[in-house]
């Protein structure tokens, strides 16, 4: 038995938000605007708003979200009570989003909600309508069930989830990620690309899941190259489908220990998120291999086999040459390594206690302790080579 979450409506396509603008009429005539710093790409939103003489109220964010930076939102949009909110940006844009449109009706504090650092209550009230346009090709947050938020004073990541928290309405135009630069794009591109990865692999998947990743990871894999070196609409329109069939995936089966750790370092590193599970996502993929055919799971190894064929475009591909094609991107891509961003040995062991504490660990394809853990971060800080010590399903 299984079950399959999305938002309640997706518009998708060249041009999706100025055609659906209409459309939020239905939810109201007062808006909570959540941006980034691009505010550019919102103006058709704003414009439309103001021709419909529709009240709205814009907050921007920068940079990662924090808990007690979404406290104060939500106590702002309290005040204005907004009938809907419409969040117009980036992964943390969306989360924001959907945070506040779950916070403002109820009440307390963000802690009474978020996951490991919060008591997890769930919600009592049902959250505002919430409108979702992503202007990046990563997260696929427009049709998630949680939004991630970052607590400062335990230096993690804890995610507010719930299925009330799936956007009323997702609107994918994948022009709004034109001029989106080559790091941003390379990083919100392998955000989507662990995702569709660690979900076709996980503990826990279903058919449509499945199906779902599988599509993703063809769009991508021979797209994500050129959506990060130009603006080529169709690489940039296979990856914002690809982003929405990750966040599809996420939402309806599992991930694994790349987001795992990455719940731990997220809090640790000023780095983002995207970067930090691009990152792990070889080594991961690795340890995995290893362990499946220490443990005889040839199942499991059949399907990161199917995962290189899909990445390669080779029939006779084994599982190690998906890792293969991970490195190679990376180092296309020029992501920077995250000892750039301060990661050093002295909290491997801090990071792997936190990490199998998080929710996302729970759905990894193969059980890790705390030593394979600290293995994937050191091979990953080391820049280790991974195809050499990879097994095939011959071994």
């Amino acid at each position: 038995m299984f079950q399959f979450m999305t938002a309640t409506r997706i518009i998708f396509g060249e041009g999706a938000l100025s055609h659906s603008l209409s459309m939020l009429n239905q939810f109201g005539y007062s808006a909570l605007v959540v941006t980034g710093k691009d505010e550019q790409r919102a103006a058709p939103l704003l414009g439309y708003l103001k021709q419909q003489g529709m009240r709205y109220q814009q907050l921007s964010v920068h940079g990662e979200p924090l808990i007690a930076m979404v406290e104060e939102m939500a106590a702002a949009g309290r005040v204005f009570k907004p009938d809907m909110v419409i969040a117009v940006g980036g992964g943390s844009v969306m989360d924001v989003g959907k945070a506040l449109s779950a916070l403002i009706p109820n009440q307390g504090s963000v802690y009474d909600y978020v996951e490991v650092v919060g008591r997890a209550l769930p919600l009592t009230a049902k959250p505002l309508p919430c409108i979702a346009v992503p202007t990046t090709a990563g997260t696929g947050s427009e049709v998630t069930r949680n939004a991630v938020l970052i607590s400062a004073q335990e230096n993690v990541k804890a995610a507010l989830r719930s299925t009330d928290l799936i956007p009323d309405m997702a609107i994918i135009d994948p022009t709004l990620t034109y001029g989106t630069d080559k790091e941003l794009s390379a990083r919100c591109g392998m955000d989507a690309f662990t995702h569709l990865m660690e979900a076709y692999v996980c503990g826990d998947p279903n058919p449509l899941t499945d199906m779902v990743c599988e599509e993703g990871l063809r769009r991508l894999a021979p797209a994500i190259i050129h959506a990060c070196e130009e603006d080529d609409p169709k690489a940039r329109a296979d990856m914002a489908f690809a982003s929405m069939l990750g966040g599809m995936a996420q939402s309806n089966a599992k991930l694994g220990a790349a987001h795992g750790l990455a719940a731990a370092l997220g809090g640790m590193l000023d780095a983002p998120h995207g970067a930090i599970t691009a990152q792990l996502a070889p080594y991961v993929m690795a340890e995995n291999i290893l362990a499946a055919c220490e443990a005889g799971r040839i199942t499991l190894l059949n399907r990161y086999r199917q995962l290189a064929v899909i990445l390669t475009g080779r029939q006779n591909a084994e599982p190690s040459d998906g890792i293969v094609w991970v490195q190679r991107t990376l180092k296309r891509l020029s992501l920077p390594s995250l000892c750039h961003y301060g990661l050093c040995e002295a909290v491997f062991d801090d990071v792997a206690v936190q990490a199998l504490r998080s929710s996302s660990i729970k759905g990894n394809a193969m059980p890790l302790n705390h030593e394979r853990l600290v293995n994937i971060m050191r091979r990953m800080c080391k820049q280790e080579p991974i195809h050499e010590h990879s097994h095939s399903l011959s071994d």
